[in-house]
């Protein structure tokens, strides 16, 4: 029967990846969902942001390293790119 192992065990729609392809697909995920976060800031009609972090301090601004750094990132990818910032 051609297929994933233990194909029977999942429900229809399932998708099964290789270690280095699922990692590498959720590393381009992390990277774009930073990029959409911040894309609006960006470019001479960039808009402002107002950031709320973790102390409830309210802060306006359209820096995207100033926005980066006041998010909560769980993802390795992510903290890389922002640590770089």
């Amino acid at each position: 029967m051609p297929g994933a192992p233990n194909s029977g065990l999942f429900k229809a729609g399932y998708n099964s990846y290789d270690a280095e392809d699922g990692a590498v697909l959720r590393n381009i995920g992390a990277c774009r969902t930073i990029a959409s976060t911040v894309q609006t800031s960006l470019g001479p009609y960039g808009r402002n942001k107002i950031v709320i972090n973790h102390l409830q301090k309210m802060i306006l601004t359209n820096d995207a390293a100033t926005i980066l750094r006041e998010l909560d990132v769980v993802h390795p990818a992510a903290k890389l790119i922002i640590m770089a910032s």
